[in-house]
């Protein structure tokens, strides 16, 4: 990750003053979403609250790249914890610590194929604050240590269509990926 994407992450996250009560986020809901970039594929994300400030979460994605001729298999899951809490009125500070795991298989033509594993653990830091009651923005630094590590940027605009239901547009920038994301994500 440049030191550019890690300064204007942190002057985002240093613009936000301290408050007392935060917007009203959800952190129970079920998502589905299609990424496409150097990658793409279906991706599956769930959160749910366990108190007022601590939540679980998943992730699932199982993306392709078919380029010259070589095909990429890759999925991946993660499991953890979070924890958010009020920045101020419009905004809530987010940190994740999750179990992460992924699996590639890489087939090359005339060399067969090859596959590899690795397991680690996948940190988050970030924000949500909430533009107006239809627009909300998310963004994070992240760093994972399986596959000898990654560090990036995820961004995230939100459009909420009701009180349940929203779609968002994301874009990941790392070390080893880069993508565009479009989502869909019910409440509960």
């Amino acid at each position: 990750m440049t030191t550019k994407k890690i300064i204007g992450l942190s002057a985002l996250l240093a613009s936000f003053s301290m408050g007392a009560h935060a917007a009203n986020f959800n952190y129970n809901y079920g998502q589905v979403g299609f990424e496409t970039g150097d990658y793409e594929g279906l991706v599956l994300t769930g959160s749910f609250d366990i108190n007022k400030d601590m939540f679980v979460l998943a992730r699932f994605a199982d993306v392709t790249d078919d380029s010259s001729g070589v095909d990429v298999d890759y999925s991946e899951y993660s499991i953890g914890a979070g924890y958010h809490m009020p920045v101020n009125a419009q905004t809530d500070g987010v940190f994740t610590l999750s179990f992460h795991s992924g699996d590639a298989e890489v087939d090359i033509p005339f060399f067969g194929t090859v596959s590899d594993d690795d397991t680690g653990i996948l940190l988050s830091a970030g924000v949500r604050h909430q533009l107006n009651p239809q627009l909300e923005l998310a963004g994070n630094v992240f760093h994972t240590t399986i596959f000898d590590g990654d560090t990036g940027v995820y961004g995230e605009v939100r459009y909420n269509i009701n009180s349940k239901m929203s779609a968002g547009l994301n874009y990941t920038s790392s070390d080893a990926i880069d993508g565009l994301g479009i989502n869909f994500r019910m409440g509960f």
